[in-house]
Order: C-alpha cells, then structure tokens, then sequence
C-alpha cells in the first residue's frame, strides 16, 4: 500500500499533539488573568465555540468581511473573531491582545498523541519525506514539534496563516505545492483526525488520504478517506 508514496502530510493538532488539552490549558490561564474564569464547565465551552468558529470557517459558512491587504492583516482579524465571539463583550483591539496572549500560552504545554514519536521516527528511518500541513499558527506548530522532539525529522511546517487560506480549500494545497517545489500529488499520502478539513482537503486536491480516527467516530459524513486507522502506530504496517 505504502511503497508509492514518497511525502506523508501529517495535520498536527489532535493527530501528532493533543490540541485538545493544549487549549484547555491556555484558554484557562486567559480566563484566569481576566478573573472571569468560572470552572472546567467554561473551559469546555470555550473548545466547542472554537471547534465550531473554525469548522464553520473552513466550510465558508463564515466568510471574510472584505478583502485583506495582507496575510498578516487577515491572520489577526481572523484569529481575533473566536475571541468576539465567546466573550461577546469585548472589542477588536481587546481580542487581540487575548488572542496574542493565547499563542503564547499554546507553546507552554505541549502532549503529544500517543505513538507520534514512534511513527514519526519510522516513517523518517524509512525514507519518507515528512511534511506538516496545519490550520494553527506557525509559531506554536513549530514550538510544539521541538518540545515532542519531532522536529528533527520534519522536512517542511506549512501553516494556513502562511498560505493565508484553511484546509480544505485549494488554495491552501496550491501554495503548499508552491512551498517544495513540488506537486506530484500521486506521491502523496495526508494524514489526519479532521473528515471535514483533512480528508475532504485530500480528496478536493487528488491526494490519497488516512483518516485518523482515535475515538472511533462513525463517519456518517459522505467523506471516504482511502484508509482509516485508530491509532498512528498503523501506519507502520501500512506504511
């Protein structure tokens, strides 16, 4: 199954990192400093409001006011509307600054999907050429690689706020092609938990896909990854 791919594209959040309890910890420390924190309950509201603003985005239910003059100008509006959104009482310039804040806050506590190392290692011994494709912000995406000392074995990090565009839009895998200088898409394999952005993001752009199912979800959405595993060590029979 695996000798024809050459670049494995991993998703990293909730597929090599637990991004789950990355936010956890930051959005707490936030809410904490704001003294509006009320208990884990706030906590878990905070990661259902996100999980949505970001599926939402990525499915164009939610679209740009206008067009940006800069990667950077829409990375910060984009990131500061989660902030809007959940605590609704506070302005643009406040998001900001909180969003700032939370970046930070995701590089201090970082866990690592059971087996990453593991597989990530493998697939690096094996030959492949390991790439990262990621809807986080650049900064933390690298910082967590380091301290899960995964890096070392990663060819490229590309960020949807370096492309300016989410997974699965096309946009984001055209810019990425751009990136290695490379778009043989038949050689490529991406992995990753999300049907909705990594899957569909695969299909959209003819790249064969690995759907990382670790709560066993059924996938009752119409997306058909090629393969499917449950836990990352799979791949190295696979792979």
């Amino acid at each position: 199954m695996g000798k024809k791919y050459k670049k494995i594209l991993f998703d990293l959040d909730n597929t090599l990192i637990d991004d789950n309890e990355n936010r956890k910890y930051a959005i707490r420390k936030i809410l904490k400093e704001m003294d509006k924190y009320l208990g884990e309950n706030q906590v878990e509201d905070f990661i259902k409001s996100d999980d949505k603003y970001w599926k939402d985005r990525a499915s164009k239910k939610l679209k740009d006011p206008y067009e940006f003059k800069t990667i950077e100008e829409k990375t910060k509006w984009v990131r500061a509307q989660r902030f809007i959104m959940f605590f609704k009482d506070i302005n643009f310039e406040e998001a900001v600054r909180i969003n700032d804040k939370y970046i930070n806050y995701l590089k201090e506590k970082v866990i690592p999907i059971e087996g990453a190392k593991e597989t990530i290692e493998y697939l690096y011994n094996k030959n492949y050429e390991i790439n990262i494709v990621t809807n986080g912000p650049t900064v933390p995406a690298k910082s967590k690689l380091e301290k899960t000392e995964i890096s070392k074995y990663i060819n490229l990090v590309f960020t949807a706020e370096e492309a300016g565009f989410m997974k699965p839009h096309k946009e984001f895998f055209e810019k990425f092609y751009k990136k290695i200088d490379n778009a043989k898409v038949d050689e490529m394999l991406i992995v990753g938990d999300e049907l909705e952005k990594d899957v569909l993001g695969g299909i959209e752009n003819n790249i064969d896909t690995c759907w990382l199912n670790l709560k066993n979800y059924k996938n009752d959405t119409g997306i058909k990854p090629n393969m499917e595993i449950k836990e990352l060590l799979e791949l190295k029979n696979i792979l």
